[in-house]
């Protein structure tokens, strides 16, 4: 009997090592987050999960290749768990068109010997995670804006989500560039003087004009201003109570307001009085001052709507699609599946397909 413990504990490991992991990433442009869905117990949950930063745009890069190079490097992270039976991504960025989806499906693929991948966009994965894949809208306020409704019927209706220089309104990046931009008017007498051009010499550098033009040559500049967001909700309450400050939170919480309400219209006319579920995920809406003014200015324009807690996040919601769960978000879903007989590097091959429909295994 001694000798057949150890033994079938070696087998039970090596069966376990041999059983295919499935791999589910949150990718933002900040950050890119992948976890291990553990498949033990009757709750999907993630055994383990990394970080690594997220896109950031240069030209003469191939954005679907940065993508994937960082979704690599998230891989790297864990100790490439092996085999791959399942990747499940929610994408921002390059991966925001059919198109390039279908392009970065295999190449995730052909770099992981994935089994099989499952890409979409993070306002989707976002809206599964924190709805618990209901119907509703959802609006994620990060580094940018995505707004998402889902209807009863399936259909799935984006609101904003256009990208830092066209659209964004009430995100991080949007709001961080109106404070940047406050704090130089503060500092040249342009404009009022402002708590934030203290916050910005502290963050960016002094003097602060010749320190933010060398700004203009960081490789991380959509994140960098972004992160100025904080300074100006900060500003906004005790000790400084800035009234430039406030101005601009109270604006950022009204622009997502605004886009909800578009959502909601869209998704559900004719829906009566508190019917439409709403929530919301990312860190800007965390700020006291900026979700009151959201709230406030949601209760003003859409009455159809209801604020619901946020029951889990953009990670969880690609874990839901990992696990294989039956939601109309799959309609937005590119599926890639790898060749038989592909191994590690190998190229996506002619029996391999990308479709927009998947049923997720």
């Amino acid at each position: 009997m001694t000798t057949i413990r150890p033994a079938r504990a070696a087998a039970r490991e090596k069966a376990e090592r041999a059983r295919p992991v499935r791999l589910v990433v949150d990718g933002g442009q900040t950050m890119l987050r992948m976890g291990v869905l553990d498949e033990d117990g009757d709750t999907p949950r993630l055994r383990e999960q990394v970080s690594v930063p997220g896109f950031q745009w240069t030209a003469g890069d191939d954005p679907v290749e940065q993508q994937c190079r960082r979704v690599v490097e998230a891989w790297d992270s864990l100790g490439r768990p092996a085999p791959v039976g399942v990747v499940a991504l929610g994408l921002a960025g390059g991966a925001s068109d059919p198109d390039s989806r279908r392009r970065l499906a295999p190449l995730v693929a052909e770099r992981t010997a994935a089994e099989r991948v499952l890409l979409t966009g993070d306002d989707v994965t976002t809206h599964l995670g924190v709805l618990g894949g209901a119907p509703g809208v959802v609006v994620a306020a990060g580094t940018g804006v995505a707004c998402l409704a889902v209807t009863e019927a399936g259909e799935l209706i984006n609101v904003d989500g256009l990208g830092y220089l066209f659209g964004d309104a009430g995100g991080g990046f949007s709001l961080g560039l109106a404070g940047l931009r406050a704090a130089l008017a503060g500092f040249e007498g342009r404009g009022p003087e402002t708590a934030l051009t203290a916050r910005a010499e502290r963050r960016v550098g002094r003097p602060l004009r010749d320190a933010v033009k060398r700004w203009y040559r960081s490789p991380s500049l959509v994140a960098d201003v972004a992160g100025f967001a904080a300074e100006v909700a900060q500003a906004a309450g005790p000790p400084d109570d800035d009234p430039v400050a406030r101005r601009l939170s109270l604006r950022a919480g009204e622009d997502l307001a605004v886009s909800v309400t578009a959502a909601v219209r869209k998704g559900f006319s004719g829906s009566r009085d508190g019917s439409v579920p709403v929530s919301w995920a990312g860190g800007v809406l965390g700020a006291d001052v900026i979700f009151e003014a959201f709230s406030r200015g949601l209760t003003q324009l859409c009455p159809a709507a209801v604020l619901r807690d946020p029951i889990g996040d953009s990670l969880a919601g690609a874990l839901r699609l990992a696990a294989g769960n039956a939601v109309p978000h799959l309609a937005s879903v590119v599926v890639h599946t790898r060749p038989a007989g592909a191994g590690l590097g190998a190229g996506p091959g002619g029996s391999g397909g990308s479709s927009g429909s998947p049923a997720a295994s």
